[in-house]
């Protein structure tokens, strides 16, 4: 009876944090970063392509940029924003902003 095993080695190189995040990640969900990239090559072959759709993330626009700095400055304390008491006030003050 033959007991070597049908696997073999594959040395891949991925950066260190990236490599202990989804070790993490993995063992959270109860399953090894082999088992994981097992998996994945499993699916590819079944579907005869990668499992997802690669796509370029469009970069964030300046103005999204710029509010989402904005939420962090709140958060952080360092600026305050103005509140209103209800939406006819809130209406008003976009209106004269507008001016």
């Amino acid at each position: 009876m033959n007991t070597m095993s049908n696997t073999t080695n594959m040395t891949i190189r991925i950066d260190k944090e990236l490599k202990k995040s989804v070790d993490s990640l993995f063992k959270n969900l109860g399953i090894t970063t082999n088992s994981a990239i097992n998996m994945f090559l499993r699916q590819c072959e079944r579907e005869q392509g990668l499992v997802f759709t690669p796509t370029m993330a469009p970069a964030p626009s300046k103005e999204l940029q710029e509010a989402l700095q904005e939420i962090e400055d709140y958060k952080n304390g360092k600026i305050e924003l103005e509140s209103y008491k209800d939406v006819k006030s809130l209406r008003k003050s976009l209106i004269n902003d507008k001016k």
